[in-house]
């Protein structure tokens, strides 16, 4: 049965395929893109520049795409090749499956497999259980983790994304997580896995990833989708082009739209939107000292685009009194609206002047020699000095 279900899964994966093609931007009278999801924001993967949002910072029900959170705090303890155990507990989940048997052996980077391909709500808990000890404890994990990234409008209550009431997320937390997610290379490997040939049990079968784009949207590297009745769709989609990495969110939209509104977005943001360097790497700041500049040692690029303004730029540098080639000498700054997005260590380009050559060993016994007759014709100048006094006395005595 399950067998059957899955290749009726697969055959509708490969005719929504068919059908979906990528094309230009739908835009509203306003020029800006068209998007049904009640909430949304495109984000620079990069800097985490928002370029777009609209209801970013309403808590909505997140459906699976809570297993991004899910995701990052495993890639984050960096064991992937450790074995475990399926528990009980996690194979009987209910909703979406990546079909695990209790007892059976798989390592931490399948599970991940099945937690972001298909996103398997048994695996969301056996990673839970086994990088936490429990899935209560993994829930609090993941909501420390969610106040860490400054992700000030989620509530996690499960590991996997079905309904709870009071399980509720953000378009910007989810963006941040994503972001926070996409700086480990396992988990970009594995999100962006279009097939995977899972270790089943009793028999190995293959996985394809839930999120379509990778095959439809040019550029995806990957992302995650999510549905459940209350929630709608949701959709996380992440995507490149010409060195810039944006990440869309959409949630509560509907199935008609779940495709076309991150394309959307993509399309937006890759086509209103160039990259400037704000700072580049060798940009001197500050005054030069012998020789010497206070150089950036790495850049800040910004996507400059509508309704974008420029980060301001100040610099702090100091010179000691002697100083290394690229000993650090100061600070680049790169601040909007009063919050610091970077800080970027200055160095000097060059050694500061070499002191003079010590003295040499015959040096200090001349100096001493020359001192010391220094020293006795003073003495000889002043006794003369006084005999010819005396001898004056005595003429005028006389």
């Amino acid at each position: 049965m399950r067998a059957r279900l899955r290749q009726l899964a697969s055959a509708a994966l490969l005719l929504s395929l068919c059908v979906l093609q990528p094309g230009p931007s739908v835009q509203a009278a306003s020029g800006l893109p068209s998007v049904k999801g009640i909430g949304y924001e495109l984000m620079d993967a990069t800097t985490g520049q928002v370029l777009l949002s609209h209801n970013a910072n309403r808590r909505l029900p997140p459906a699976s795409t809570t297993k991004i959170m899910t995701a990052l705090l495993t890639v984050m303890r960096g064991d992937l090749s450790r074995t475990v155990t399926v528990s009980p507990q996690a194979a009987g989940v209910e909703g979406s499956s990546a079909y695990l048997k209790a007892g059976q052996r798989l390592t931490i980077k399948d599970l991940l497999y099945g937690l972001l391909l298909v996103s398997g709500n048994d695996a969301a808990t056996e990673l839970a259980i086994a990088e936490a000890g429990s899935v209560p404890a993994f829930v609090q994990q993941m909501n420390s983790e969610a106040k860490a990234l400054g992700a000030t409008h989620t509530t996690f209550l499960n590991p996997d994304g079905l309904y709870l009431s009071g399980h509720l997320t953000t378009a910007h937390d989810l963006a941040l997580f994503t972001r926070a997610a996409l700086v480990y290379p396992a988990f970009r490997q594995v999100d962006g896995t279009k097939t995977f040939r899972f270790p089943g049990d009793p028999k190995p079968f293959t996985m394809q990833n839930q999120n379509i784009l990778l095959w439809n949207y040019p550029g995806t590297i990957g992302g995650k989708i999510g549905y459940t009745i209350q929630a709608k769709q949701s959709i996380v989609t992440v995507a490149t082009r010409n060195g810039v990495t944006l990440i869309a969110v959409v949630l509560h939209s509907d199935f008609y739209h779940m495709w076309t509104d991150p394309q959307n977005l993509l399309n937006w943001g890759f086509s209103h939107f160039r990259q400037v360097a704000l700072v580049k790497p060798g940009d001197a700041f500050g005054h030069t000292r012998a020789n010497a500049r206070a150089e950036a040692t790495a850049g800040y690029d910004w996507l400059v685009g509508p309704g974008q303004p420029l980060p301001q730029i100040s610099a702090k540098v100091r010179w000691p009194a002697a100083w290394r080639s690229d000993q650090p000498v100061g600070q680049v700054k790169v601040a909007l609206g009063g919050r610091d997005l970077a800080t970027i260590p200055l160095a000097a380009s060059a050694a500061s002047p070499a002191p003079p050559p010590p003295r040499s060993h015959l040096l200090g016994p001349a100096l001493a020699a020359f001192g010391a007759v220094g020293l006795v014709g003073i003495v000889w100048r002043r006794r003369r000095r006084r005999r010819r006094v005396r001898y004056r006395l005595r003429i005028r005595r006389r």
